[in-house]
Order: structure tokens, then C-alpha cells, then sequence
């Protein structure tokens, strides 16, 4: 179904039916992004953005395609915020850029750092921003959005409870069962229990991350035990890497850098701003003394320093892998030095962080990092709280969500195993519409989505080609052929030919190669008769196949392959007769 046939006034049965459709954040890790519409009404559930996989040269954000929104911003009534995660806010600068987005509703540590966001890109006064307290309500066009505390690696996070002229959702945002959790806010089951008995639970979306690990996810509280152990072991300066958002682990490293008298410096403008946010905002409390400059920082002595850095997923300009490659300019690996990595890798960035931390080693430092270090824990749900989840619900549909595909499946049968009927358990791809009815629910088609790729040296997007090309440069090399033939095929001048970067066949000189390029295409040009036929560009593309099919079959391999082609008319000059010379 296309995003024409979701405008359309409803047919028969439609008029009373839900529409679910996520545009990221299924089948991956990040760029969260769901709309919700019933009639003329629609509200969004998150605006994230994604970060790029290694073979996504030169691209520095990954956004999920709103050409939907664009098509229905007269039916935006808002957009409800979970929490302050990048895959959850990072993607509302560059919607606002395009779509009207009204209001926007959520909790004050997510809009305090959105806020700086929209600041510096000249955004602020595109939409109106309302922060909400827990159970608080906001009604957005036919819905009414409750807000009720969650717990995950970011303070202020909230579950949503959406009521809908069909019946009651849950959106559980990002969220574990932390039952001691470092800033004493619990879960808000009372919530979630009174929603389910009042009037029931029509739809249950639920964060899929950690489906794929049974049990529990330890508490926050569990990570100190060992933070206190590698402070009073450390006998140099202590690195820590974290997720720039996670205040409670930030909170964490400065009691511990307090308990032992060490200050603290932070490397990263997005952690720097975290933590005045979080303090201004009373989420996280120290005195004026701890957090030194670098510059001061260099002058203490090696054992009274603890560095907070970003970079812990291996990025490739952050401040820690610049530190591992010895290319910051103000701070150096000692040997001795403690590097903590209080972060797991979201999948893809695994070899990133592999990279950065062998050059950590190599240098010197001793890196404590691994699901088994104790230094971090997950901020989402494992297998017996996601039933947990499913049970105080009991809802009549499930759909998992933040997940790739794997984790989707798994959670439906844990759903399924929980009692959800398997014909109301849907796994949904980013595109999907889900159409829900009181008494049924269906996939009734797909609107356009895909990915917007950044680089954040422009001010446009990427286009996927160039992605493409850069992949094939790296991967295979690339070909430049310049060539002049006539409008009867014949070549004048060329074919021209330099290569970059390719592996050529065993034995094979390059000027060997190059003479046999040549011969075959002249060749193609010689004696296929479908050339004949052809002209201008459409002449150029065949020619273009031809030649990377001969790569492809030849030597297996797809280098990029640039061709100027100019073909030109030769005109036959009229003869002239001269008169004969006569004698004076």
C-alpha cells in the first residue's frame, strides 16, 4: 500500500481503525521513529537517528525517511518523547527542517538537551515544547498520551499509555525492571496494571533489545561495586568511556572520583553539555571544585585525575579514539594509565571498538571493558522482565519494537508463550502499516521509507550512490577511461586508460592489462551489432555494462568505472576547383 492509499478517505470499516506505522527502528538498532493515526489525526512516538556501519563511507548520521510525514503534516498533532537518547531525539532537528511539528511533549532532562540542539541549528521557535511529570497527560488530537516513569541508562525516561478512540496502547520506550535503581525513581507498575484492569490493553509495543538474553538485567547499582574497585586500584590516571547520555553512570564516576579525591575532566561537547543540563536540572550533583579543564588537569598530578570521554563505540573523531591513535592534542596515553569502556557495542560497531581498545593496550594502558568486567550493564530489558511486561499488560495485540529482525521474532514468541494469540503477534518491517480494530488487526500495506544518509560537513543529505561508489573505491579500485570515436563507431583518438587501486590477475603486467582493455573495447565497438543502434548516453550506459560485466567475469571483482565518451561528426569538405596558372 502506498502513502497515497493511507490519505484516501477512509472505505468501509476504515473510519473506526488504528494505524500503526513505524518509519525506523525495526530490524535495527536506532533511528526510532513511530506514527500513530486514527482519521485525520496523527502523533509521533520518538524522532531518533542512527549511527552508520563501516561501509558507510563518509557517512556521519543515518536518519529514517520522512517522505510520509511530509505527505499528512496537516494531520500532526505532536510528537511524544520517550527519553534523551540520540536514537530517540537526535532525528527531530532535521525533521523540523521539513515537517511542522506542533507541540512537543517529554520529560525535561530529553527537551533540556533537545532544546541545545534546536539552538544551534536555529530551530527553537519551529515547535513548542511542554515538558511533562510523571502520569502526566497530553492530548494530542484524538489521543490522550499518559506518561509514566520508566528505568533505563538515562534518567527521566517514560513509558507511554496511549488512549485511542479504539482502545488503550502501551508503548514501553526503552526500559528494564531496575528495582534499586541509583536515583530511587521505580518503575511505575501501579500504572501499567490500572490501564490493563480499567479498560485493557488493545496493543502492547515493547523494546525487543535483550531478547536474545535470558534472566534479568542486573540493577544499575551493581556497576559502583566495581567502579570503587578499579578507583582504589589505579595508580595513574583513570579514562572513562560512556555513553555521553548516561547520566547515572556520569553521576557514578564522579562519586567515585569524589570518594578518592581525584577531579575530573571531560572530553566531548555532548557530554559536557549532558552533565550541565543534568545539573542544572537537579539530576545529577557536584560541587563547583570537581570538573577542571584540560589544560589544569595536565598539571595534577597523574593519580588526583579522572577523564570522562565519548568514543565509546570506537567513533572515529571521538575524543577516546583519538586518544588511542596518539592524535589529541592534549592528552596521551602513559603507561599505567586505567582506560574503563562502561559501554556494550550496538551491533555494527563491534570491530570499531575492538580497533580502539587494541591501540589502547599497545600503548600502554590497562583497558577493563567486556559484558563480564562489571562496568556496565544493559539499560533494556532481558527475557523474564519482557514477560513480565507482557503479563502486567496482557494485551490483546503485541508488536516488539527496537530490535533487529532476530530480536522481533523472538520476542513474538515470547508473547506467544505468555498467552498472546500467534495470529495477534506482529513482526513489522519500517514502512509497515499495522491497522488495528477493536476486535482484529491486520498488515494492510507499506508507505515509503527507507534511510536519509548525512554527512555533517554539508548541509544535504548523501545520495545512496555516492555511497555505493565509495564502496566500490575502496573495495575494488577504480578504472578512468577517456575515448573519442566517430557517429559510425570508428575510434579517433583513445581509448585512454588509467587504473587506481585494483588487484590485477596473477602474471599480468599493467600495460599488458591495459592493452587487452583496449582490444576489447574497440572490439565491442567493432562488432557488436547492438552498438550500432545506440547513441549518447544511451551508447555510454551500454558500453558501461559491457566493461564491468568484462571485470566481473574476468576477475571477479566491481571497481569504479568512469568513462568519457565523446563521439563527434565527421564532415566531408567540399573540393574546390582551382584554375589552372597561365603564364603572364
Amino acid at each position: 500500500m502506498t502513502s497515497e492509499k493511507v490519505s484516501r478517505s477512509p472505505g468501509p470499516g476504515a473510519a473506526n481503525s488504528l494505524k500503526i506505522i513505524p518509519l525506523g527502528g525495526l530490524g535495527e538498532i536506532g533511528k526510532n521513529t513511530m506514527a500513530l493515526m486514527y482519521g485525520n489525526d496523527m502523533i509521533l512516538v520518538d524522532a531518533g537517528l542512527g549511527f552508520p556501519s563501516e561501509d558507510m563511507l563518509g557517512v556521519d548520521i543515518v536518519l529514517p525517511d520522512i517522505s510520509f510525514l511530509k505527505e499528512h503534516q496537516s494531520k500532526l498533532r505532536g510528537l511524544a518523547i520517550t527519553h534523551g537518547h540520540e536514537d530517540h531525539i537526535g532525528g527531530v532537528p532535521y525533521l523540523l527542517r521539513d515537517v511542522d511539528v506542533p507541540v512537543i511533549y517529554g520529560p525535561a532532562l530529553a527537551l533540556g538537551l533537545l532544546e541545545e540542539k534546536l539552538k544551534d541549528v536555529g530551530l527553537q521557535e519551529r515547535t513548542t515544547m511542554r515538558t511533562v511529570r510523571p502520569r502526566q497527560q497530553a492530548r494530542m488530537g484524538c489521543f490522550t498520551v499518559t506518561f509514566i516513569r520508566a528505568t533505563h541508562s538515562i534518567a527521566d525516561s517514560f513509558s507511554l499509555i496511549i488512549k485511542t478512540p479504539i482502545g488503550t496502547i502501551v508503548h514501553t520506550g526503552d526500559f528494564k525492571f531496575d528495582f534499586t535503581p541509583v536515583d530511587g525513581e521505580l518503575y511505575d507498575i501501579a500504572s501499567l496494571t490500572s490501564a490493563a484492569e480499567e479498560d485493557g490493553i488493545l496493543l502492547l509495543m515493547s523494546d525487543s533489545t535483550n531478547t536474545e538474553r535470558d534472566g534479568y538485567t542486573p540493577s544499575e547499582k551493581t556497576v559502583w561495586k566495581k567502579l570503587d574497585e578499579v578507583f582504589a586500584n589505579a595508580k595513574k590516571r583513570i579514562i572513562v568511556t560512556t555513553f555521553a547520555s548516561n547520566v547515572h553512570r556520569m553521576r557514578q564516576i564522579m562519586q567515585a572520583a569524589m570518594k578518592y579525591e581525584r577531579k575530573v575532566a571531560i572530553l566531548g561537547r555532548s557530554m559536557l553539555n549532558l552533565a550541565g543540563i543534568a545539573r542544572e536540572l537537579g539530576y545529577m550533583n557536584f560541587p563547583d571544585g570537581l570538573l577542571v579543564k584540560i589544560d589544569e588537569m595536565n598539571r595534577l598530578p597523574h593519580d588526583k585525575v579522572v577523564i570522562m570521554t565519548t568514543g565509546s563505540q570506537g567513533e572515529p573523531l571521538s575524543a577516546l579514539t583519538r586518544i588511542a591513535r596518539n592524535e589529541h592534542k592534549q592528552v596521551k596515553i602513559v603507561p599505567g594509565d586505567t582506560v574503563i569502556v562502561s559501554a556494550t557495542p550496538i551491533p555494527g560497531n563491534e570491530r570499531s571498538i575492538a580497533n580502539t581498545i587494541n591501540l589502547l593496550f599497545v600503548r600502554g594502558a590497562d583497558v577493563i571493558y567486556g559484558r563480564d568486567a562489571g562496568v556496565h550493564v544493559s539499560g533494556h530489558a532481558c527475557r523474564e522482565e519482557q514477560k513480565l511486561m507482557i503479563n502486567l499488560c496482557k494485551p490483546k495485540f503485541f508488536m516488539p519494537v527496537h530490535g533487529e529482525y532476530r530480536m522481533l521474532v523472538k520476542h513474538c514468541e515470547l508473547a506467544t508463550d505468555c498467552g498472546v494469540a500467534a495470529e495477534n503477534t506482529f513482526v513489522m518491517d519500517n514502512g509497515d502499516i499495522l491497522e488495528l480494530f477493536r476486535d482484529r488487526g491486520q498488515k494492510i500495506g507499506r508507505v515509503k521509507s527507507g534511510v536519509i544518509l548525512i554527512d555533517n560537513n554539508t548541509a544535504w543529505p548523501i545520495d545512496h550512490q555516492t555511497v555505493l561508489d565509495r564502496q566500490l573505491l575502496a573495495e575494488d579500485g577504480v578504472v578512468n577511461i577517456a575515448l573519442t570515436i566517430s557517429t559510425d563507431k570508428k575510434v579517433l583518438i583513445g581509448p585512454d586508460i588509467s587504473i587506481r587501486g585494483l588487484i590485477l590477475p596473477r602474471g599480468v603486467s599493467a600495460e599488458e592489462f591495459l592493452d587487452q582493455l583496449k582490444q576489447d573495447i574497440e572490439r565491442i565497438l567493432d562488432k557488436d551489432p547492438a552498438v550500432e543502434k545506440l547513441g549518447g548516453i544511451d551508447l555510454k550506459n551500454y558500453l558501461l555494462g559491457a566493461i564491468n560485466k568484462h571485470f566481473f567475469e574476468s576477475m571477479k571483482s566491481q571497481p569504479l568505472v568512469q568513462l568519457l565518451l565523446n563521439e563527434v561528426a565527421l564532415r566531408e569538405e567540399p573540393c574546390h576547383s582551382v584554375p589552372p596558372l597561365t603564364p603572364p
